[in-house]
């Protein structure tokens, strides 16, 4: 009774591309468990990772040298794809992109070439490059330097303060994600990354130049010299 519900609307005919198929037999590629990934017609992306003993390979496997799988490049158009469809079943705004990996962004199929994608507010202004203090020159001051500029992922938990800018593409100052720490960080870089759901980093429009003690005053809590 439990299994006919969880299947209920399930196709019974799958259609569609096809994603990363695997045994999980030695030599494995990527994961020691079967692994079936397709983007169905029906049902969207569908995944099924079972146990090694649920699967029996029928015949001879043909060696991964000599198979034809799917590139890296097609598997990306096929997550871009489904991720551009769920955006839009969220009705979230056209025009935005779907990250997919680490390096690879890409934009999901507009729905109608009338729409225009919304105007974006650019990261950094001429006049935050002339207020923000060139690389170096707040050396020595730890917690009481002050970040002039918060870039942020509305998707997550990501955030940069900025307190020094060499005037092209290097910031210095507090990364805040998996963990909290002091860093260089490029424009370029946070201009092309996306979020979870390929939302862009923006920056704080409401941001009030702040030290850095009082953003994370853990990192600058005052050492215990005594021996």
């Amino acid at each position: 009774g439990d299994r006919a519900k969880y299947l209920e609307g399930f196709s019974l005919t799958q259609t569609g591309e096809v994603g990363d198929m695997t045994a999980g037999l030695p030599p494995q590629d990527y994961v020691n468990y079967p692994y079936f990934e397709w983007y169905s017609e029906a049902n969207g992306r569908v995944v099924l990772e079972l146990e090694p003993d649920q699967v029996e390979v029928i015949g001879k496997p043909i060696p991964a040298c000599e198979s034809d799988p799917v590139s890296r490049k097609k598997q990306q158009q096929n997550m871009a794809e489904f991720l551009g469809g769920m955006a839009r079943e969220l009705e979230l705004p056209p025009g935005r992109t779907v990250c997919v990996g680490a390096a690879t962004v890409s934009e999901p199929a507009q729905e109608s070439t009338t729409r225009k994608r919304p105007h974006r507010i650019p990261l950094l202004t001429q006049e935050l490059r002339r207020k923000l203090p060139p690389l170096g020159s707040q050396d020595g001051k730890g917690g009481k330097a002050v970040a002039h500029v918060k870039f942020f992922t509305p998707d997550s938990s990501w955030t940069w303060y900025a307190t020094e800018f060499d005037g092209q593409d290097t910031f210095f100052g507090l990364v805040e994600g998996q963990f909290n720490e002091l860093g260089y960080f490029s424009l370029a870089e946070i201009e092309a990354a996306r979020g979870p759901l390929g939302l862009p980093i923006e920056r704080d429009l409401h941001w009030t130049p702040k030290t850095l003690a009082e953003i994370a005053p853990e990192l600058f809590k005052p050492t215990d010299s005594r021996s």
